[in-house]
């Protein structure tokens, strides 16, 4: 019995080695560069923004109480923001605001989320036009916006309601595309 004694031992502590060699080779997943989301090139409190397109004149403004660009994508954004989207007459502004928002790199989508607001410019003895939704794009360039989701428009005594909504900002035209139901209350005084 004494010879089997420092062979069992010769052998547990071989395959003791072998197991940790194995171990040591394992495949080990990729280390990632980055830990959570990439932290911001720079963040901007109380901003004031003006983009300007190709030709030189003023795609939109935007203000809110704070703004950060993504260094990759090169995306801003917002919290609160308010915008302001030139009428295509050059006679005042389309005005938007929301709880966030989103503009792409080349500043030709801005995204608006939670809370939104378009209103159309002020023209004297004309109801402005107001919409709300929870969530729209627009494209400052071409003047348009579109919303997938539910649209209430006023104007004057008019409440236009449905689903879904393509505007042209240059011909204030609006499109609600489903579920349209409209509700005009006229006003008679005596």
């Amino acid at each position: 019995m004494s010879r089997r004694w420092p062979l069992l031992a010769v052998l547990v502590l071989t395959a003791l080695l072998a197991s940790w060699g194995a171990w040591l080779l394992r495949i080990q997943p990729p280390v990632e560069d980055t830990a959570g989301p990439p932290r911001s090139d720079y963040t901007l409190d109380d901003y004031h923004l003006v983009v300007m397109n190709k030709e030189g004149s003023e795609s939109f403004s935007s203000d809110g109480p704070y703004l950060a660009r993504d260094p990759y994508s090169e995306t801003l954004s917002m919290n609160q923001p308010r915008f302001g989207f030139p009428a295509h007459d050059g006679k005042g502004n389309w005005t938007a605001g929301s709880d966030s928002g989103w503009v792409s790199a080349k500043g030709d989508e801005v995204r608006l989320k939670n809370s939104v607001v378009l209103d159309g410019p002020v023209v004297p003895k004309t109801d402005r036009t107001h919409l709300r939704t929870e969530q729209m794009t627009v494209h400052p360039q071409v003047q348009t916006a579109h919303s997938d989701l539910f649209v209430t428009v006023t104007r004057g005594a008019s409440i236009l309601r449905g689903t879904g909504m393509n505007a042209n900002l240059k011909t204030n035209r609006l499109e609600l595309l489903s579920k349209v139901s409209l509700h005009n209350a006229t006003v008679h005084s005596q």
